[in-house]
């Protein structure tokens, strides 16, 4: 999916996984419902799956594609069972946006998709009407790849909206208001849903001053459980920028913490942030230091660094270019993965929020699981589907 440079920064696929890693405290708690692999048994749109979501009625998945540049969507039956339905690609004719397809979000309770494209840096929106999705638009500046990633002039004001290089996208509790990380653009760009389900334009945010000029290369980013702070993570400064969030959505710099700064340790290459249901810690994937870093919520609002965990804490390897993670619903437990590394970690968390080593998974049925590019819980914390990226597959847990 990527270029040279963008492998380096992202995947860190520096070094192989040792071939001796010990089993000891295997979790039983997965049981194996489906393996999915592209290509196989009609499955299409599952090369290097980025992003994985289930609807809250567990009915549907979408998977975004970076590697087929795509949108899959599956079918769910009452065992939890995935049956492939469409795909999306940007090799149909006037499908567009969807090269290097990565975040993924389903709003109006499935009725709607919005997938990020990379390389295209664009928003494609799809749309459902009697139990099929259809292409309806793409949103973009229509700058190609040649100029964005390989030329040395700067797009400069080409780059109006703040989409290229589009990795991560949320959407807030009222889905009144979209917000993508945008690598290349090096900024969050807001867009507004109109009453009509219109998704318009508002604006880019860039600065992060007065603490920081910018966000440090903007790669992944989370809401707070009351949609009253935005954290942004600065992949290449290895930067977490929180802002304070009006309810109209305005969005106020209140903290920049960096590695190397106020304690901070192991925070190399941030890639993924999640947030405990009650706002007050904040789990980030590291890749760079294949490290999951922990923050806490002091009571004058700012954040402060709580904790490292990193493959010394789970046996010796595994996290390598860390990437992956999830939360159950109560913020009793958390899953995590890396790219460059090998199997699922499963922690505890305490009441102060510090992380303790449960189990791991390494494989199952004689399949390795490695090179995971995400994991997505379901609402009801009874299913786990782990998407493998470069493997091309997708292994659907049950949760015991």
């Amino acid at each position: 999916m990527f270029n040279q440079k963008i492998i380096v920064s992202f995947l860190i696929i520096t070094t192989a996984i040792a071939s001796n890693v010990s089993i000891a405290g295997e979790t039983e708690e997965l049981k194996l419902i489906q393996i999915l692999k592209d290509d196989v048994n009609n499955n299409d749109g599952l090369g290097n799956p980025r992003s994985v979501k289930v609807l809250s009625d567990n009915s549907k998945v979408f998977i975004s594609s970076g590697d087929d540049n795509a949108f899959a969507v599956f079918n769910l039956d009452d065992n939890f069972n995935l049956t492939f339905s469409q795909v999306f690609k940007n090799s149909s004719e006037s499908i567009s946006g969807l090269e290097g397809a990565s975040g993924l979000i389903s709003l109006e309770h499935g009725n709607k998709v919005v997938v990020t494209g990379f390389y295209d840096g664009a928003l494609t929106i799809f749309s459902s009407k009697n139990n099929a999705y259809s292409f309806k638009k793409t949103i973009s500046d229509g700058l190609s790849y040649e100029r964005v990633f390989d030329s040395e002039v700067p797009v400069g004001k080409l780059d109006s909206l703040g989409l290229l290089g589009a990795w991560d996208i949320v959407n807030t509790l009222n889905e009144k208001q979209l917000l993508i990380a945008s690598y290349m653009s090096n900024a969050i760009s807001i867009f507004d849903i109109t009453p009509d389900k219109q998704v318009i334009f508002n604006r880019t945010v860039k600065g992060a001053k007065p603490f920081e000029d910018d966000l440090g290369k903007a790669i992944s980013l989370a809401l707070s459980p009351l949609n009253d702070e935005l954290y942004v993570l600065g992949f290449e400064k290895h930067q977490l920028t929180i802002f304070d969030r009006s309810k109209t959505g305005n969005l106020l710099v209140k903290q920049v913490l960096k590695n190397g700064s106020d304690g901070v340790n192991q925070f190399v290459n941030p890639q993924k942030i999640i947030v405990s249901p009650n706002g007050k810690f904040l789990y980030i994937a590291c890749a760079g230091s294949s490290s999951i870093v922990v923050f806490h919520k002091l009571d004058d609002g700012h954040f402060k660094f709580l904790q490292a965990i990193n493959n010394s804490d789970i046996g010796g390897s595994g996290l390598e270019g860390a990437g992956s993670l999830a939360m159950t619903a109560d913020g009793s437990r958390l899953y995590a993965a890396g790219e460059a590394g090998y199997g699922i970690y499963l922690f505890e968390t305490e009441d102060n929020g510090r992380l303790s080593f449960k189990s791991k998974l390494l494989s199952v049925r004689d399949n390795e699981l490695k090179k995971i590019s995400s994991i997505t819980l379901t609402e009801d914390n009874r299913h786990l589907l782990v998407a493998t990226g470069k493997n091309n597959s997708v292994f659907v847990f049950n949760i015991k």
